[in-house]
């Protein structure tokens, strides 16, 4: 997992070229601008822009991604998103869904959580077990977003 923030100059000192394009595109937009729905930046990668309501932790399911890696960037709002840093047991998660590619979990083994407020991110790679839109301090929240598909692939090229 990686954190940043795209209002600081340097948020893309250290992060791979790939998901440094796409911070720098994204930068480059008005994202309040941006209608929900998907997006796409290149054959490969696409984003989907969405607005939700923070829900307690309890009542979603945790997710995991195999074949793509997940930039969360915050629009508007505070998302707070629980993740886990131990490689998950997948027999402790739903089927693998491989047209959307995910699967579900109820929980996070050794659970923390990040708050992340309008232009932070979080980048979740493979595996990385994440549960994001979860209500702080059981505080509803209105929360517009956008989460960008980057396939695995890319990440050495």
């Amino acid at each position: 997992m990686i954190l940043g923030d795209l209002t600081r100059s340097d948020f893309n000192v250290a992060l791979p070229n790939v998901i440094a394009d796409v911070c720098d595109y994204l930068n480059s937009l008005d994202l309040t601008k941006l209608e929900t729905g998907r997006h796409n930046i290149t054959d490969e990668i696409y984003m989907n822009v969405m607005e939700t309501e923070a829900t307690s932790a309890e009542s979603k399911q945790a997710e995991i991604h195999r074949n793509h890696i997940d930039v969360q960037v915050i629009i508007s709002g505070v998302d707070c998103i629980e993740y886990g840093l131990s490689y998950p047991d997948l027999n402790q998660y739903s089927d693998y869904v491989d047209t959307d590619d995910y699967q579900l979990t109820p929980d996070i083994p050794c659970k923390s959580a990040v708050v992340l407020q309008p232009k932070m991110f979080a980048v979740f790679f493979p595996y990385e077990v994440h549960k994001p839109c979860c209500k702080i301090e059981g505080k509803p929240t209105h929360i517009k977003k956008l989460v960008v598909k980057i396939p695995y692939q890319l990440i050495n090229q």
